[in-house]
């Protein structure tokens, strides 16, 4: 085996280009915590402000948009509203949908153009600047979301104005660019034996902080109101920055850095995205190709319907259970912590008494995010979700598995290409599963509000049956394995 094959075996799976060389000092600086207080400060501010934001939107669109007495718009999402009340929450609801719609189709168009460009241009420029680009854009978005909401407790401002508030998201990378910096920085400080052991904290620091922001959200909004919890949230994201300003360092050597005096237009260059399109379609041995493109389509699949099914779904629990801001936060908290769960000892417990394969164990997530679709569509009661929730735990290993089925198909020096165009069509489907939705949910309010989860179930469906179509062409022939999950 020649030098460079022996290197190969070391590539992170998200890197985009030639591994840089470890940085021993790094190893050792990091050998506890690397960006993981970072990345849990963010999630918390997502989740701790995410139901309260939608909550506010409802609030501003009956104040602002409707002309409604500001008495009675805070009546609105409370507890035993009047026959009056629920009446104007159907009429505000459409109105809502649009707004958060717009919301989620400016934070996706500019990061899905961008996540292919991200990776090498941070192969050359450095992870950090990357990183401290998403969390500025955060920090700002909750700032001005925040300021807004001040300005509206003395003044009548319309709701769309907090649209713009997501433009400093997206212009600096968004989710897409924040996952990227992230795992390619804990790539290059990480050496292989404990990598995976690494990213597998970080994703224990997303499911914290985001379990953290559900149970604290409700209490903070009773004790306070919506604009401290959103200056919370900025002042999360704002820890986190300094954290990475002052703790965090560049983990490509100076000597490895390209220098060049306009580094915003390397981030542009096309020939970049062509090496991109050229791995992802390359012919390869037996259905490798075709294996590997099931797999995009399912994980593209699988966020088009999560995201889509976000946009509406806390305005269903409001109409379909009168839920307040509270009873969502209880029911995501143990959503999460039935997933942490499924994540950890289900997982462990599965794989020693059955031994799946990986593309099974994909299957399997989907299919349980399709029963759990199914249970919320038909609930009657609050403790269905519940149910279906305690029912479904093992649906969080779906995304996961399902890049191990490319990483151990695809060739290493292909992982971190193959990746990152996955990363951007998923960045994608948010253009057309908000629309969708919104509209679904929209005809369907005053007959089934609960309609669109059953898009939901079949979408998740779908990707089940991909996965199970990988499955027999791995089993047709005997694939190449070039890597393999610990």
């Amino acid at each position: 085996m020649d030098e460079r094959e022996a290197t190969d075996d070391r590539l992170p799976v998200v890197d985009l280009g030639p591994e840089p060389t470890q940085p021993p000092r790094l190893e050792r600086k990091y050998r506890y915590l690397i960006l993981e207080p970072a990345v849990l400060l963010i999630f918390f501010a997502w989740n701790v402000s995410s139901a309260v934001f939608a909550n506010q939107i409802v609030y501003q669109t009956c104040t602002g948009a409707f002309g409604k007495n500001k008495s009675l718009c805070d009546q609105l999402g409370t507890e035993n509203e009047t026959e009056e009340i629920q009446q104007l929450e159907k009429a505000i609801q459409p109105y809502s949908a649009n707004i958060l719609m717009a919301k989620s189709l400016v934070e996706s168009i500019i990061p899905a153009l961008g996540s292919m460009f991200i990776g090498p241009w941070s192969d050359r420029y450095g992870r950090k600047p990357v990183i401290v680009s998403c969390f500025t854009g955060a920090f700002l978005t909750y700032a001005i979301v925040a300021l807004i909401s001040l300005l509206s407790m003395y003044y009548t401002i319309n709701p769309w104005y907090y649209v713009l508030a997501s433009i400093t998201t997206a212009l600096s990378g968004g989710t897409c660019a924040l996952i990227t910096g992230v795992f390619c920085y804990i790539a290059d400080v990480t050496v292989e034996k404990t990598r995976a052991t690494k990213m597998a904290i970080v994703e224990a620091a997303v499911f914290t902080g985001l379990l953290a922001g559900t149970l604290s959200s409700s209490y903070i909004l009773r004790w306070t109101n919506g604009t401290t919890v959103f200056a919370i949230a900025a002042g999360a994201v704002f820890l986190g920055l300094m954290y990475i300003i002052f703790y965090i360092e560049e983990s490509i050597k100076p000597n490895e850095l390209s220098e060049t005096n306009n580094r915003a237009r390397e981030l542009f260059r096309l020939d970049l995205v062509s090496e991109l399109m050229q791995t992802c379609f390359k012919r390869r041995p037996n259905y490798d190709r075709l294996i590997i493109w099931l797999v995009i389509l399912a994980l593209a699949a699988n966020i088009f319907a999560m995201d889509g099914s976000q946009t509406v779904f806390l305005l269903f629990l409001r109409e379909r259970f009168e839920w307040t801001v509270k009873d969502y936060s209880y029911y995501d908290a143990s959503a999460i912590v039935f997933m942490i769960i499924g994540n950890t000892a289900g997982l462990y417990v599965i794989r020693k008494l059955f031994n799946p394969s990986v593309t099974v164990l994909a299957a399997l997530g989907y299919c349980c995010y399709a029963i759990n679709s199914t249970i919320q569509a038909l609930a009657s009661e609050p403790w269905h979700l519940y149910m279906g929730t305690a029912i479904c735990f093992m649906k969080g290993i779906a995304g996961p598995m399902s890049r191990a089925v490319i990483s151990n198909t695809a060739p290493p020096n292909d992982i971190g290409k193959i990746f990152s165009l996955t990363t951007s069509i998923e960045s994608i489907t948010p253009l057309f599963s908000a629309p969708l939705y919104t509209f679904v949910y929209k005809s369907t309010l005053a007959w089934y509000p609960g309609a669109f989860n059953l898009i939901t179930a079949t979408v998740y469906f779908t990707c089940s049956c991909l996965m199970i179509f990988a499955k027999i062409f791995q089993s047709m022939y005997q694939t190449t394995t070039y890597t393999s999950i610990n």
